[in-house]
């Protein structure tokens, strides 16, 4: 902050504690070359993207899926390919999973080139808003208009739980496609099956 006659020139700025976009984005464990496991990593990686979505409160209205080719720069998806990334915009903006997942899955299907081998993929969720302002449907059952309810308690239990305790079947379940962890530290501080032990 500069002073000018004993006054702020430049006022400080809050952090800026809501984000305007949230991805989620990992590299396979190695390339992967078949879509139904690059459907279950989208699937996987928008569950991840609705909870930090969750987490600040917010619903999002654009939906953004990429993957990445073995051959190409990591650098590659920014770029406006006609096959490495796609988007859809949602009628209404909505921070339930189930209905993120949908639309993910349906980019793969477009996205997707037989035969390719993809190292890398991800989601990205734009168009966020609070998700206070989101109105309800007249014309839906009350239990319809009640997910953000159940979407908590999911969160809940997946992070008192941890590995994700409950998860959706569209994230599958071998998930052979995940990043290799063999060289990670152990989580000494998080993990009571890693706590450190002194003999």
């Amino acid at each position: 902050m500069w002073w000018a006659c004993g006054w702020p020139a430049n006022e400080m700025e809050e952090q800026l504690t809501v984000k305007k976009m949230l991805a989620t984005t990992r590299m396979f464990g190695s390339p992967v070359k078949n879509i139904g496991d690059i459907r279950e990593a989208i699937a996987t990686y928008t569950s991840r993207a609705a909870e930090k979505l969750r987490r600040q409160q917010s619903a999002a209205s654009i939906i953004s899926v990429f993957v990445v080719p073995k051959e190409q720069n990591h650098n590659t998806y920014f770029r406006h390919g006609p096959t490495l990334s796609s988007y859809v915009t949602l009628p209404i903006a909505t921070s339930s999973t189930n209905e993120l997942i949908k639309p993910a899955v349906q980019l793969v299907d477009k996205l997707y080139e037989k035969g390719r081998l993809y190292k890398k993929a991800g989601v990205m969720l734009s168009g966020l808003v609070p998700d206070s302002t989101i109105q309800g449907n007249l014309f839906m059952p009350e239990k319809q208009n009640g997910k953000r309810l159940l979407m908590d308690m999911i969160d809940n239990i997946n992070y008192s739980q941890r590995d994700d305790v409950l998860k959706f079947a569209a994230s599958g379940t071998k998930r052979n496609w995940k990043m290799r962890m063999e060289m990670r530290s152990p989580r000494y501080t998080s993990r009571w099956e890693e706590l450190f032990e002194v003999h």
